[in-house]
C-alpha cells in the first residue's frame, strides 16, 4: 500500500475533513447497509474507519451479541470504540491479521488510494462467511470535468490538478468506473451497483469537502503544474458560495455478496 494523500495532515484538520465526509455521505452509506438486511449478531467491518460515524452505527445495529470491527492506519478518533461490540486494529490492512469471519464489510473511499487494491479485495472476499455481505464506494473524479464550459477557468485548471494529482502517485482517479468489474475478478457476485453526481451548491456538505480537501492539499495540486495558489483560492471561494453550482465528483457504490459455494 502507498502513502495516503492525507498523511500529513495535523491530527485537528483531519478531524474536521473526516468529519465533513461523514456528513456529507453518512446517509447514502447507511441506506446501503441497510439494503443487506444486517441483523443483530453479525460481525462487521469497517475498512478505514475514519472519525467512526460508521463503525458507530454498526455497532448499534449489531448490538451486544455482534461485533463491529474498525480498521485504520491512523485510530486516534476511535478511542471511544473500545468496549462491546467494538474491536479496533491499527495498521495496514494487508500486514494485519484479522481473527474473524464477516457477515459484512464496508469500505468507503479507500481503494482509490491504494496501488494494491486486488490484494486487499482478495483479502477482503476470503474474511467474508459464505453468503456475507460488502458494500463499496468509491469516487471518479474524472466527472468534474463534465460541467466544465471554460477549459481555461480555475475550477476547470484545479479539477485537472486533482485527477493528476492521482495519475502522478500511480493512482486511477476515474477509479469508480472499473470497481464492478475488479470485483467480479475477485470473486463476488455484485448485487447491484449504482453511481451519485455530486452536482451541489456552495457551502453543501459536499462542498465543504471538497473545498476542505483543496486547502489541505494545495501543494500537491500545484505541484502538478497545471494550476496555482490563486487557482486554489478562487476554487475554495466557489465552494463556499452558496450561488455557485457545480458537479464536485461521482461516486459509484457497488453491493456485492460471496457466494455461498
Amino acid at each position: 500500500m502507498n502513502d495516503y494523500i492525507f498523511d500529513e495532515n495535523s491530527k485537528e484538520r483531519e478531524l474536521r475533513r473526516l468529519q465533513l465526509v461523514e456528513r456529507a455521505n453518512d446517509l447514502t452509506s447507511i441506506a446501503l447497509l441497510e439494503e443487506t438486511g444486517m441483523e443483530p449478531g453479525w460481525h462487521c467491518l469497517e475498512l478505514g474507519a475514519g472519525a467512526g460515524s460508521i463503525l458507530r452505527w454498526l455497532g448499534q445495529r449489531v448490538g451486544s451479541s455482534g461485533l463491529a470491527v474498525g480498521m485504520d492506519k491512523n485510530t486516534a478518533y476511535l478511542q471511544d470504540c473500545t468496549s462491546t461490540p467494538f474491536k479496533i486494529y491499527k495498521g495496514t490492512f494487508l500486514n494485519v491479521t484479522l481473527p474473524h469471519a464477516f457477515d459484512l464489510i464496508h469500505g468507503r473511499y479507500v481503494l482509490i488510494h491504494n496501488q494494491s487494491d486486488m490484494d486487499i479485495l482478495h483479502k477482503m472476499f476470503s474474511l467474508l462467511k459464505p453468503g456475507g455481505w460488502a458494500v463499496f464506494e468509491e469516487p471518479d473524479f474524472t466527472s468534474a470535468t463534465l460541467m466544465e464550459q471554460d477549459a481555461k477557468s480555475s475550477q476547470a485548471r484545479v479539477n485537472q490538478a486533482i485527477c493528476q494529482m492521482f495519475v502522478n502517485a500511480g493512482l486511477d482517479p476515474a477509479y469508480a468506473l472499473s470497481l464492478p468489474r475488479k470485483l467480479e475478478q475477485a470473486g463476488f457476485h455484485v448485487e447491484r451497483a449504482q453511481s451519485i453526481m455530486h452536482l451541489c451548491p456552495g457551502n453543501s456538505p459536499m462542498a465543504k469537502v471538497i473545498g476542505e480537501s483543496a486547502l489541505v492539499l494545495e501543494q500537491q495540486y500545484c505541484h502538478t503544474g497545471l494550476c496555482s495558489p490563486k487557482d486554489i483560492q478562487q476554487y475554495v471561494s466557489l465552494s463556499q458560495d452558496p450561488t455557485h453550482w457545480a458537479l464536485y465528483h461521482s461516486t459509484t457504490s457497488v453491493i456485492v455478496r460471496k457466494p455461498f459455494t
